[in-house]
């Protein structure tokens, strides 16, 4: 069959939102208030839904919905650079040679469920789809045919059929009859990617598609619970996409590599972050998508628990920032426990592999 094998397995899907530069995790959620003034967060702590936890101080929005939410203190790799953290997060593999050259060794999640379930889903959309290029989000060794498909631009454009229906089938009629005169053998490497793109490329020009990326047709008072903000439109579009069959879905949110000034900084750019998360997860729960849909939280590292000479923190992987809401899991809980200072996990660690 040309069609990618496709396990029946039910509509699951993931939101990755992946905060590059490494958002700092004492900052957001592991504030540790009773810490030295050096290593506790410099925007303070807020009470959550949650009895008894604190996050960050400049996540109020997140905090009253934490009870739909369970925040990983003990996540932790051992690679500090941005290139090879993303590799080991997005992969579940160190790679120490991420940050000197270009090579991935090792599948993305996301590409690992194009590959188990189809690179395209039954509604014509892809199963995999990515905002921008990381380290760790392509397919590695899978083959051409699981990339993640990035929307925008000329991307979403192509959407739109421009030749008559007739010459459409007629050219689908004469690839059919091209596929006659090759063999199972050529159903490997770059053929299955040639297979793999013209199904999604017919799926995208002739379903339903292009609606699932329009988040003009949402309703404007959900659409502004989002922010009028690029996050929350990028949220918003990944509630609608998983919502129409995808699978699995990365956003790319950057800006928190804050080496200095680290205080101003959160204030500054994490109130995008806290409405976007904030309405997302409401959004989900509403809809009843909380049993389906996973959020992901995270980027390639935390930061340094004692802040540094210029007010900032810098790259630290021992513990790093990672929440999740949804998915059919329990919510409302911490998971693992932080040491006093937020320095490395004191209780039951958590890697990229799990």
């Amino acid at each position: 069959s040309r069609v990618a094998s496709q396990h029946a397995t039910r509509g699951k899907s993931v939101v990755w939102l992946w905060l590059g530069g490494g958002l700092s995790h004492i900052e957001s959620f592991t504030p540790v208030p009773d810490a030295p003034s050096e290593f506790r967060s410099t925007t303070g702590a807020i009470s959550t839904s949650i009895p008894g936890v604190q996050i960050g101080g400049t996540f109020e929005h997140t905090a009253r919905v934490a009870d739909k939410m369970a925040f990983v203190r003990s996540f932790t790799h051992r690679n500090s650079g941005h290139a090879g953290g993303t590799h080991w997060v997005m992969t579940g593999y160190d790679n120490p040679q991420a940050d000197s050259d270009n090579s991935q060794t090792r599948p993305g999640l996301g590409s690992i469920v194009s590959r188990y379930r189809g690179a395209s889903t039954q509604t014509g959309l892809p199963a995999y789809v990515r905002d921008r290029s990381s380290r760790g989000a392509g397919p590695s060794f899978l083959a051409a045919a699981y990339p993640p498909r990035a929307p925008g631009g000329a991307a979403d454009a192509n959407m739109s059929v421009r030749v008559p229906a007739s010459r459409m089938a007629e050219r689908s009629s004469m690839l059919r009859a091209f596929d006659t005169f090759r063999t199972e053998a050529d159903r490997s490497g770059l053929a299955q990617a040639m297979d793999s793109f013209e199904l999604q490329a017919n799926g995208l020009i002739n379903g339903n598609a292009r609606e699932a990326f329009d988040i003009s047709r949402e309703d404007s008072r959900v659409a502004t619970s989002y922010g009028n903000t690029s996050l929350g439109e990028q949220l918003l579009t990944a509630r609608r996409l998983v919502e129409a069959g995808v699978s699995f879905v990365t956003i790319h949110s950057g800006g928190w590599d804050m080496h200095s000034a680290i205080g101003p900084a959160m204030r500054n750019i994490s109130g995008r972050l806290d409405q976007a998360v904030a309405a997302f997860v409401n959004d989900i729960y509403q809809r009843g998508l909380d049993q389906d849909v996973l959020l992901v939280i995270s980027g390639e590292f935390g930061r340094t628990p004692r802040i540094n000479n210029t007010a900032g923190r810098d790259h630290w992987p021992l513990l790093s920032t990672l929440a999740l809401s949804g998915g059919g899991l329990r919510m409302g809980q911490t998971i693992g426990v932080a040491s006093q200072r937020a320095e490395y996990p004191q209780e039951r660690a958590i890697t990229p592999q799990d």
